[in-house]
């Protein structure tokens, strides 16, 4: 019985890890930055794939933060991508920016909501 029970665990297990996909590149498109050559586009182009596969096949599903388990995004892809964006960006390249332009400058930005008091003390003259 026991053998039977390492066989169906095994099997469960081995169909189980053929479904998962495993991203093989960037799904996004990034620019080199401004003064970098193109050499130093590659190198970092490679590294960055690298470092994406990295974290898509070394993060877990879930993460525990004080005491409260969330389940981080289980798209293979959209974890590889945002992993490869976020490298391109800290060597310096362009990446790409999501969201809508609407024209306004945050100084025309009006809340609904009273500005936030400051918090530093105010000194008598």
């Amino acid at each position: 019985m026991p053998r039977l029970i390492i066989v169906a665990t095994s099997i469960i297990l081995l169909m189980t890890l053929g479904c998962a996909i495993i991203p093989i590149g960037p799904s996004v498109m990034t620019l080199p930055g401004s003064d970098l050559p193109m050499d130093q586009f590659s190198k970092d182009n490679i590294y960055c794939q690298q470092f994406s596969s990295h974290q898509v096949i070394d993060t877990p599903n879930q993460v525990v933060t004080k005491g409260i388990t969330r389940t981080l995004v289980n798209n293979p892809q959209l974890r590889y991508d945002i992993a490869y964006i976020q490298c391109m960006y800290a060597k310096g390249h362009q990446v790409p920016v999501y969201g809508q332009f609407t024209g306004i400058t945050p100084a025309q930005v009006t809340s609904a909501y009273p500005p936030i008091p400051s918090l530093a003390p105010k000194l008598a003259p």
